[in-house]
């Protein structure tokens, strides 16, 4: 504890500062960052009685998924030079970016363990019982693994825990706007059935899927079902990376200004025979129409947009 105090009062005092995550290209540079670390952070063989003797291993972090994927498998010597991707690994495990608590390194035992939130079980383990098939094992709240460069990278773990704090504290603002989405749809749902006779009917829908990120944390999505102009049934779903915002307006319908040909929507029509259309646009629709006079919805909008580093702006407001 006293020598992680030391470390951070040094990482203070050279000018390195936490909290670093603020605008999309700061949380690339930090998710190539931990990319590098983590490949950094593990041999690939060990010859040693106490870790099943000879064990190859290999961390990789996965900006896609936002998972740190740790792969082991007994040492072959026909894997020599291969590509990471090209070895049959035997076991590997997800851990979830956004869940873990923080990563725990042993110097005298050369181990680092990552320590999940609230200790809860969400590191999935993986197995290949036959053939080259994964199967999922079991979830543990606790992964110890096995690295011989905790005191050959500098600082290694505590610049893993600060990338992963960042990215961490970054991700909860974009939840901020996506929870602030939700809470208005919400409401939106209310002024549907509380007041139907004065809620038009061609702009009455039904939520699927609510206001939501993906797991890479870039997308913004949500599905709603509607009725056509003949009347049959269609599902929309709308999409659009969160970088690609440029601000907010309303027309009767508060929009998401995007860039150019970004929002990608998907509709589905639920005929006898079901056809369904891609296009590319720039507005994303919030499906909120129903109150007048509510300018302070899209500032408080812009100041979650900014929040994450994007250049909002709010346009015209017309009921």
């Amino acid at each position: 504890m006293l020598k992680n105090k030391i470390l951070l009062f040094l990482l203070l005092r050279s000018g390195m500062a936490f909290g670093q995550v603020n605008n999309p290209d700061d949380e690339k540079n930090a998710l190539l960052s931990l990319a590098e670390l983590s490949a950094q952070s593990f041999k690939e063989y060990y010859q040693d009685n106490a870790w099943d003797d000879g064990i190859r291993q290999h961390l990789a972090f996965d900006p896609a998924a936002m998972q740190l994927i740790f792969c082991k498998t007994p040492y072959d010597s026909t894997d020599n030079n291969k590509l990471a991707s090209d070895i049959q690994w035997l076991t590997k495990f997800t851990i979830p970016l956004y869940e873990i608590d923080t990563l725990i390194g042993n110097t005298e035992q050369h181990t680092i363990a990552i320590k999940m939130k609230e200790g809860k079980s969400s590191i999935q383990s993986y197995i290949i019982t036959s053939g080259t098939a994964y199967s999922a094992a079991t979830k543990e709240n606790m992964l110890l693994i096995r690295s011989d460069k905790l005191l050959k990278v500098r600082n290694l773990v505590l610049r893993m825990n600060t990338l992963i704090s960042d990215l961490q504290a970054f991700y909860a603002k974009k939840t901020e706007l996506v929870s602030f989405l939700n809470k208005a749809l919400k409401q939106e749902l209310s002024y549907q059935a509380t007041d139907p006779l004065n809620y038009p009917e061609d702009r009455k829908f039904k939520v699927l899927q609510e206001f939501r990120i993906d797991s890479s944390g870039q997308w913004l999505s949500i599905i709603v079902e509607r009725s056509s102009y003949y009347g049959d049934p269609i599902i929309e779903k709308q999409a659009v990376q969160l970088k690609d915002i440029t601000g907010v307006l309303k027309d009767i319908n508060i929009i998401l200004n995007c860039r150019s040909n970004t929002v990608i929507k998907t509709t589905l029509v639920k005929t006898g025979q079901e056809a369904e259309t891609e296009s590319t646009g720039s507005l994303f629709f919030l499906q909120l129409c129903y109150e007048k006079n509510n300018e302070s919805l899209g500032d408080e909008i812009i100041r979650l947009c900014r929040q994450i580093g994007l250049n909002a702006e709010k346009t015209h407001w017309y009921d």
